[in-house]
């Protein structure tokens, strides 16, 4: 459950998954409208062609009593009846029956249609078996729904008919709306050629476009701008962020990284120059101070103990002004290192093979021993020189510490996405409240030796931390202090 909402929350924060959800809302909602609009317009059909079949009967009934007293000398009355009742779309045919015959005759209509569209339309009532059904039962009204088509122009509706048997035949009242005053749904068709439906669909295809395209543009500008930042950690060139985008309000944003990395760059390279110019500036005074002292001390009567004591006290302050100058310069560059956060790809298993080598003999010299386990192919993102200053602490720090006659132990491993480095030395350990602290500058637990200043575990966690990885230390189990490094494994 835990792992499903952390998966979530991921989701919640990704642009990319914002960016698709927003895209299937587009694609699934004119969907689900279409969906509405479509039973919508289904009902208001149905609900009009009731309403026009109920016209259609209601005037076929007005029709019919006429045509009950219908004889020779009433038939100039039928067809001003007709042309009252007919109007706004509404249409009236009527056809008669013989008794005896299965053929309908065509009598008259409102509007009134020429004998030619007369002959054509008994032809289509036919074909549709509008008059067989009449044939079978020549009584009572019935709705229709059939488009009927014209010569003359729009089409009609047939939405009723209404018969009557009398004594001489079959009398029939068509009911028809023209196709021009009814809904283009209920004429047949569809509700999505209507040119409001149309216009609307064409407004929501905009919209989408430009809303999916900003999304898209900004997605793709924060792509490039990833891409630059990562080659701007794995050192490819001087990759520009106003060069990746193509969105000005973007634009103003990757001209400020622009800047803030060249102020950076040239901060990094100017304390760089400080550090140096300041090393050199100091120096040069210490040595001189030392080499003055020499003449001074030969001066001085050797039963003079204060003087003497004064000319040694001098000179181990020009001592500790010397290392403290040169601590100092370790630091900058350090500071310059962390600034700099480089990443590229570096063989540490080499890079420590290399190293060990060559403190063994280092360790040989102090009674000491290595031994070193290093994984093969063990590849990390980082700088080859912040790797050696970091080892080189680690190593320099576990000898200072290990009794002689002991070893100090490396190990390079791989676990998982993470590379790590641990280095072990036999000696006291750490009590365990401070074991953050030894990581702090300037702190220091060599008892009663001045040329140490506590900069050497800072130092290798500074330079784990601007590679992306970090360092701990920890006493072992069986005595000793275990100072662990881990950094991120190349792909």
């Amino acid at each position: 459950m835990a792992t499903l909402i952390k998966r979530l929350k991921r989701l919640n924060q990704s642009f990319a998954a914002k960016l698709a959800v927003a895209a299937l809302l587009f694609a699934v909602a004119p969907v689900l409208v279409y969906q509405r609009l479509a039973a919508a317009e289904d009902q208001r059909n149905a609900l009009l062609l009731r309403l026009a079949q109920e016209q259609g009967r209601l005037a076929g009934e007005a029709v019919l009593p006429l045509l009950d007293r219908f004889t020779v000398r009433t038939a100039a009355v039928l067809g001003p009846a007709l042309q009252r009742l007919a109007g706004d779309g509404l249409g009236l045919k009527v056809l008669f029956r013989p008794k005896g015959s299965t053929d309908f005759l065509f009598i008259a209509s409102a509007p009134e249609s020429d004998p030619h569209n007369a002959k054509a339309l008994m032809g289509q009532l036919v074909a549709a078996g509008v008059l067989d059904r009449l044939a079978q039962s020549c009584q009572g009204a019935s709705p229709a729904a059939l488009r009927l088509p014209r010569a003359e122009g729009d089409d009609e509706f047939l939405t009723q008919v209404s018969s009557r048997a009398v004594e001489s035949g079959c009398w029939a009242v068509l009911t028809v709306q023209d196709t021009a005053a009814l809904p283009r749904g209920l004429a047949g068709d569809p509700f999505w050629q209507t040119p409001q439906v149309q216009a609307a669909a064409a407004i929501y295809l905009i919209l989408a476009v430009l809303v999916l395209s900003l999304f898209t543009d900004v997605w793709r500008g924060l792509r490039h701008f990833r891409h630059a930042a990562r080659r701007q950690l794995a050192g490819e060139g001087q990759a520009s962020f106003a060069r990746q985008t193509t969105l000005a309000e973007l634009a103003e944003v990757a001209i400020g990284i622009d800047t803030l990395l060249a102020a950076r760059r040239q901060a990094e390279a100017l304390l760089r120059q400080v550090s140096e110019e300041n090393a050199h500036a100091l120096k040069g005074p210490l040595a001189v101070i030392a080499q003055s002292l020499e003449p001074v001390r030969r001066a001085v009567p050797a039963d003079n103990v204060r003087a003497c004591r004064a000319l040694d006290i001098i000179a181990a302050s020009v001592d500790r002004l010397d290392g403290l100058v040169s601590a100092a310069r370790r630091v900058d560059r350090a500071i310059a290192q962390v600034m700099e956060r480089p990443r590229r790809r570096v063989d540490w298993s080499r890079l420590m093979e290399s190293l060990c080598h060559g403190t063994a003999r280092l360790a040989e010299e102090r009674g000491l021993g290595l031994v070193a386990v290093v994984g093969p192919a063990i590849d990390v993102l980082g700088s080859a020189e912040m790797l050696e200053t970091l080892a080189e602490n680690l190593l320099d720090n576990a000898m200072d510490f290990a009794p002689v006659g002991t070893a100090v132990e490396v190990r390079l491993d791989r676990h998982d996405r993470v590379a790590r480095l641990s280095v072990r030395d036999h000696g006291p350990g750490i009590v365990a409240d401070r074991l953050e602290a030894v990581f702090e500058r300037h702190l220091s637990s060599r008892d009663g030796d001045g040329s140490h200043y506590g900069l050497g575990l800072w130092v290798v966690r500074r330079n784990a931390e601007a590679m992306g990885g970090r360092a701990w230390a920890e006493n072992h189990a069986d005595g000793g202090l275990v100072v662990s490094v881990e950094l991120p494994a190349a792909p």
